[in-house]
């Protein structure tokens, strides 16, 4: 189906979860960029809510992702939403789910993964996302995440490098860190879909990526973050997300980022 008609779709069923939920919509919806999902402000019993809804599509990937934010809810001491009811159902053939979350009040740093002008970031909340990240990295390394294999074979396409992603320490990963996932002024982390095992440090790695069009604010990052960044894995983990945002480019999207990344990239692998 078209944009319009998929939009219209989706937030048809967003309409029937609020009355399934038992929930007043007080927002109107906001969609994700590939219209993979759309939520919306709710009142849940007299309190604020995000009620979500989201498919499951073979375009858009493979395994029990639709599960993942309720699995989420496992991880402490990270600032993020917490789902606190959830259902499914089908239409024609595909698998819909609806999540009622706490709300967030905050806005995302950026309506997409990159930020269209810099954003004016406080010491202390790089200081707390620094801290997120190292909580964590603390919660009992999951099965499911990223595919050694996949890895692998972008470095090598990408870069002609040949590495053993199996090799570096892996660590319990968001694996979707960039600017629309984040809110401030107050720090939380939004969208769990993803989350899994990573090679260590990935998580800042990505966010360094999306970051390199304001050398400033990517500097900071490197300092705030440089038990992430610093360390000899960062290498793997900077490799592994420059690979991810160029395969993105390669399709049309954050072409404005392609060539600052090749050249952290090249300047990694003269590292390795």
């Amino acid at each position: 189906m078209n944009d319009v008609r998929r939009r219209a779709w989706m937030e048809g069923h967003l309409e029937w979860a609020a009355g399934e939920f038992g929930v007043r919509r007080t927002g109107a919806p906001v969609h994700t960029s590939r219209l993979h999902s759309v939520g919306c402000r709710v009142l849940d019993a007299g309190q604020d809510a995000w009620l979500r809804v989201v498919y499951a599509d073979p375009e858009w990937g493979q395994g029990s992702y639709l599960g993942s934010n309720v699995a989420a809810n496992e991880i402490l001491g990270v600032p993020k939403p917490i789902v606190e009811r959830w259902r499914e159902w089908d239409d024609n053939g595909r698998r819909m789910r609806g999540e009622l979350s706490t709300f967030v009040a905050d806005r995302s740093v950026s309506a997409g993964m990159a930020p269209s002008t810099e954003p004016h970031l406080s010491d202390q909340w790089i200081a707390d996302l620094n801290h997120a990240l190292h909580a964590l990295a603390t919660h009992p390394l999951p099965k499911h995440g990223m595919d050694p294999n996949h890895l692998n074979d972008g470095i090598r396409a990408f870069f002609g490098v040949e590495v053993d992603i199996a090799d570096v320490p892996w660590t319990t990963a968001h694996c979707d860190l960039h600017w629309a996932n984040l809110t401030a002024p107050h720090l939380t982390i939004l969208d769990w879909e993803t989350w899994g095992k990573a090679p260590v440090g990935y998580d800042a790695a990505s966010l360094l990526c999306a970051t390199l069009a304001y050398p400033a604010l990517a500097d900071r990052l490197r300092t705030g973050l440089g038990d992430f960044l610093g360390p000899p894995t960062a290498h793997i983990a900077i490799l592994t997300a420059a690979t991810r945002y160029l395969r993105f480019a390669d399709g049309g999207e954050l072409t404005e980022l392609a060539l600052p990344i090749r050249r952290l990239a090249l300047e990694t692998i003269d590292q390795l």
